[in-house]
This record gives structure tokens, C-alpha cells and sequence, in this order.
């Protein structure tokens, strides 16, 4: 990577970004590498941004999309064992106790707090801003603020995750699948467990940290080694991250949570009650005391936005992450699609620039296009099969109904994190079966 694309002449073109988490902090970074001047919006420090709010998103790359993250700085968690799994252990909770089946990956999978992503990259950035012109301004930028920001900037994007200045851009009926949230979520972050321990009786791939993958009437429950912004050095972080149907009593259980320590609770004895096999294990997890934020509760209403809005006074803006796309965070998909879309318009813009092409709403909307058909609309698909989306209930039970039996059908399951892309046509048990028939050789 460089710090100056000499194919641009003159006085470097200004980008506006509003937001500063992982897509936002991530443009950024990637956009004044590629030679223009940014300037980066956040309401929070660099030091809040880090210490004083909670993560919003696992932030796990599945695969794949460490590709496009490559794309945007260079890896700094590749050697560190606490950031990484590479198998599943599954399981699903029925009237004759847990049926569970071991599930291992055609990729690593990396898990690291959304908080560090975000402040790595930040901080990469700051170190060229005093050499390149880039600037990272702290304070709040209200819908009103954002005429005067546009009309002195090139490009502006908003980066403000699934609500802050999204209202500047309309909802796409036609991409979004929901009109309400379709689970409830708690979250914790917890220590105690190494990273490549492996639970008695649920059946793991030894050799290589493996990941929780649990089911059960109510909801659904993942848990995974995970790199905590405090605990880097330790690998004995997992991350807890927990769905509840709405209605039901495991609901108003992850409602009831109040802080990290309560939340964890919660998440313990929801698996004394559901998953007895993992119990034991998980009442050995603590809170991180040095962070009180280590945990979340709430629901995400999925939602496609267009990818081009405009100000009071009618500048130009454009959606980057989850302003542009936000799902549910079942399948993983948040952090990835925001990486490959950073990466894409990155490329984009300087292609645009060498061709001469203004960056107007129509050049916005091709790049948006482009992301949509190449990674979003899997993205937002494979998140709909996770939810149990009646659509894909023939699916759902050829995988988890041969997953027990066949490794092939488990290893193509947990494919889908990292390539959706099988989710926008699998409709019938047929189709599944011709999915896993890709992956009789379980790698090794």
C-alpha cells in the first residue's frame, strides 16, 4: 500500500466520512492510501471510541471477506491464537436432549472485538493524516450540519451504522425482508475458557479452536473464541452472542439483563435450561472487569437502503455500511459486507478518476449495483435462512436433518458465512444436496 496515487494530478479530491467505526474508520484509512484528502466525522474520541461504548457487532470475518479487509490494512491479528477458529461444534436442542455434530470449516474464520478492528484502522489513518491533508474531527454532526460538509467536499458518506444520519436515504422495499426485528439480541464478552478448549460433550474438531453453534425452540445461541480489545495477549476470551424469538420467555429473560454481569447470567442459565451439555463449562466464564461495555442487548430491524440521499439543501450524499446495508447479525454477514463494499468503492473511485467520470448519483448507484449483486443480496439471503425464514424451511432441515451423519452437509452449512451466495437459490432438499456433494472432501 502506498500513501500517494500518483495517477491523480492536481490538488487531491476531499472526502467526507460521518461515522468513524469499522466502515467509516476503514474508508477512511483506505480512501487517503489511495491518495485523497479525508476528512473523518466522529462524535467520540479516539480514546471513547475504544474504552466507553459497547461493540455492536462480533465482527468476524468468515473466510472470505478477510480478503477485501486485506484490502484496507494489513492483517495485524494473523499470528495471535485467540483470533481465529476454524470448526464448529453444533447443536440442537429436542425432546431427546441435544443432537450435536462437529462441523469443520473450508476457511479460518477471525473473531476480534469490532472496537479494536475500528481503532487499528484509525489509527492508521492518523498517522498519514498530518502528510496528506487528512483530518479526524471530533463532534456531533446534526442532519443540518451536513449541507455545509457536502457542498465543501467532493464525496460524502455516511457511515453512521443502522441509525444516526441514515433517515438522509430511503428505505428499498424491495431488497428489505423485514419490516420489524425477527429476534431479540443479548451479548457478553467473557473470559475464562482458552480458545482451543474443547467441550466434553459436544463434539469439536481437535487441532484447531472451534466455535458453538446451538439451536433450541426459543432461539438460537453462538459462542466463540473471540480477541477482546483488553485481553489480546491472553486468548482466554468468548464472545456470547445470543438470539431470542420474540414473545417467548427467553425474551423478556435477555430483556431482564442490566449489565455485563447480569447479561452473562443469563446467558448461563439459558444453557443449564436448553444445552446442558455445554453448562459446566460456560459457568467457568467471567466478566472482564476492565470493561463495563462488553455487552449489548437489543434487536436489529434489517433494512436495504438506496444507496444515494440527499441534504435539506440538496447535496449529494452516499450510504457506506450498515447505513446501506443492515442485517440481523445471526449469519455474520455486518462487518464483511462492509468490508467488501469499502474495498469496491475504493477501487471504484479511482477508476472513475482515470476515466474522468464525475462521482455523481448515477456512478454512486452503479458501485452500489455492483456490491448488491455481488455479495449484499447473498448477504442479506443466507441472514434470512439463519432467522429460520419460512422460505428456507425445507433447507434448513436437509442441512441440520444430514449435517449429524454426512460432514459434507455440516461443512457446507457453515460455508454459507463465509460464500452466501448458495443462500439466493437453495429453495429445496434437492438443492442442498447438491450443495454438500461440492464438499465430500472435508479439508483437513
Amino acid at each position: 500500500m502506498t500513501t500517494q496515487n500518483t495517477r491523480l494530478t492536481g490538488t487531491p479530491r476531499s472526502i467526507a466520512i460521518i461515522g468513524a467505526g469499522l466502515a467509516g474508520a476503514g474508508a477512511a484509512l483506505a480512501l487517503t492510501r489511495a491518495g485523497y484528502r479525508v476528512d473523518l466525522y466522529s462524535d467520540r474520541t479516539r480514546d471513547a471510541l475504544l474504552h466507553d461504548v459497547p461493540a455492536t457487532g462480533t465482527a468476524i470475518l468468515f473466510g472470505a471477506s478477510r480478503t477485501p479487509d486485506a484490502a484496507i490494512i494489513d492483517d495485524p491479528y494473523a499470528n495471535l491464537p485467540g483470533a481465529h477458529f476454524a470448526a464448529s461444534a453444533a447443536g440442537l436442542a429436542g425432546e431427546d436432549g441435544v443432537a450435536s455434530f462437529p462441523a469443520r470449516y473450508t476457511y479460518e474464520a477471525q473473531s476480534v472485538d469490532a472496537r479494536l478492528r475500528a481503532d487499528d484502522r484509525l489509527g492508521a489513518f492518523l498517522n498519514l493524516a498530518d502528510t496528506t491533508g487528512s483530518r479526524f474531527i471530533v463532534g456531533a454532526v446534526a442532519p443540518a450540519d451536513l449541507d455545509t460538509i457536502a457542498a465543501d467536499h467532493d464525496l460524502t458518506l455516511i457511515a453512521t451504522g443502522k441509525g444516526g444520519l441514515g433517515d438522509a436515504f430511503a428505505t428499498d422495499d424491495d431488497r428489505t425482508p423485514y419490516t420489524e426485528a425477527q429476534r431479540y439480541l443479548l451479548t457478553v464478552t467473557a473470559s475464562g475458557l482458552p480458545a482451543d478448549h474443547l467441550f466434553a460433550d459436544r463434539p469439536g474438531i481437535p487441532g484447531v479452536n472451534n466455535a458453538l453453534l446451538s439451536l433450541h425452540e426459543e432461539g438460537e445461541v453462538f459462542g466463540g473464541p473471540y480477541l477482546h480489545k483488553d485481553r489480546a495477549d491472553q486468548a482466554d476470551t468468548w464472545v456470547l452472542l445470543a438470539w431470542a424469538k420474540p414473545g417467548t420467555a427467553t425474551e423478556e429473560a435477555f430483556r431482564s439483563a442490566t449489565d455485563a454481569a447480569s447479561a452473562l447470567k443469563v446467558l448461563q442459565d439459558l444453557h443449564h435450561r436448553a444445552f446442558p451439555d455445554l453448562a459446566d463449562d460456560l459457568d467457568r466464564l467471567r466478566v472482564i472487569e476492565s470493561d463495563p461495555h462488553s455487552w449489548l442487548k437489543g434487536a436489529v430491524t434489517p433494512r436495504v437502503r438506496r444507496p444515494v440521499g440527499y441534504t435539506d439543501g440538496g447535496q449529494l450524499l452516499a450510504a457506506l455500511g450498515d447505513t446501506a446495508v443492515a442485517v440481523d447479525p445471526i449469519a455474520g454477514q455486518g462487518a464483511q459486507l462492509g468490508d467488501f463494499q469499502v474495498a469496491a468503492l475504493v477501487d471504484g473511485l479511482v477508476a472513475a478518476d482515470q476515466a474522468g467520470t464525475p462521482w455523481d448519483a448515477d456512478l454512486l448507484t452503479a458501485l452500489f449495483e455492483k456490491h448488491w449483486a455481488e455479495h449484499a443480496a447473498a448477504g442479506v439471503a443466507v441472514t434470512s435462512l439463519f432467522l429460520g425464514d419460512p422460505l428456507y424451511t425445507e433447507v434448513a432441515g436437509a442441512f441440520f436433518g444430514n449435517a449429524g451423519t454426512d460432514p459434507a452437509y455440516a461443512t457446507a452449512l457453515f460455508n454459507l458465512f463465509s460464500e452466501p451466495g448458495p443462500a439466493l437459490t437453495l429453495r429445496t432438499a434437492a438443492d442442498v444436496d447438491t450443495l454438500a456433494a461440492r464438499f465430500t472432501e472435508v479439508p483437513a
